[in-house]
């Protein structure tokens, strides 16, 4: 809950595979619908810190690789990091 707050969270992700591109686009739908809800149920406080950045990132690298590579473990998993190109909160 971001207690009525604006929040705007642009991403960029590294993966080790080029090919991934096509795989993202394919299930960007189901991606985008899991980031949300994730972001839907964090407090602005959680996210005004260097750290909660950093969980927020953990959390949606998790959350990609979920979805792209079930079971994956991490050395595996196709997105490496999650990098943030844009981040507001109002």
């Amino acid at each position: 809950d971001t207690g009525g707050q604006y929040l705007q969270v642009v991403i960029s992700v590294e993966v080790e595979d080029a090919h991934l591109g096509d795989k993202i686009k394919t299930y960007t739908p189901k991606l985008r619908n899991n980031i949300i809800r994730l972001l839907s149920g964090k407090k602005a406080s959680e996210l005004l810190t260097k750290e909660g950045k950093e969980k927020l990132a953990g959390e949606i690298r998790d959350q990609m690789n979920h979805v792209l590579a079930p079971g994956a473990k991490e050395d595996d998993a196709p997105v490496k990091e999650v990098l943030f190109t844009s981040f507001i909160i109002q």
